[in-house]
């Protein structure tokens, strides 16, 4: 984990994705790889699972690494670990005034805590902390499956940005994000906006019981 992570401050492209697809992740990951070989650029890869990691997550990162499709967090306490800094960061912004419309920092991590709530694959590319590309599992699949559409564009400006182009091209505007934080994390602020739209949040109180 610490050699992905040394990584980003050397300027290579970093792959952190998520979700609990087997088979998605099967597919993403093969194709990633693919699309990294063909634009030349070295891509370094990190399975971050939920921020509820079960048994299922546990048996998804062992099959990601019996198969060496990419990176993983070794143990599930690492997982919950990097879900819990996401929020304890969240949770310290918004207490000092920061919100996704004024902050950066605080709508990528929102983006990544709706990322977590949907029921899909997802994954966020970046180049140190100034290039970004992020989108939900088909959308992002889509993309890397058009990379000769924008190969080009690759060259010209960079991967990245390429591919944030590709993604804006293929953004639809309806979209049903959900934020979902632990009652555990600290107090809940009383308006919070989508990351993808900037529009208030609806605010609904949840039970759950999980079992694998």
């Amino acid at each position: 984990m610490l050699d992905v992570i040394l990584q980003i401050s050397e300027g290579k492209y970093i792959c952190l994705y998520g979700g609990e697809d087997m088979e998605w992740i099967r597919r993403f990951t093969t194709t990633a790889k693919a699309v990294a070989q063909a634009a030349r650029i070295q891509l370094e890869m990190l399975y971050v699972g939920k921020s509820n990691p079960r048994e299922k997550v546990r048996k998804i990162n062992n099959t990601i690494d019996a198969e060496k499709l990419s990176h993983i967090l070794p143990d599930l306490t690492l997982i919950w670990f990097f879900w819990v800094r996401l929020e304890s960061m969240w949770h310290s912004k918004t207490q000092h005034g920061k919100s996704v419309e004024n902050d950066t920092i605080v709508q990528e991590i929102m983006t990544m805590l709706s990322f977590d709530g949907s029921d899909q694959g997802w994954a966020v590319i970046s180049r140190g902390s100034a290039e970004m590309a992020k989108a939900k599992g088909d959308t992002i699949l889509t993309s890397l499956n058009q990379f000769d559409l924008w190969k080009l564009r690759a060259e010209q400006e960079g991967f990245v940005p390429a591919l944030n182009a590709n993604l804006h091209d293929l953004h639809t505007p309806h979209h049903c994000n959900r934020l979902i934080l632990p009652g555990a994390t600290g107090a809940i602020p009383e308006r919070v906006v989508c990351a993808e739209c900037g529009r208030p949040m609806e605010k609904f109180i949840m039970y759950r019981c999980c079992t694998d």
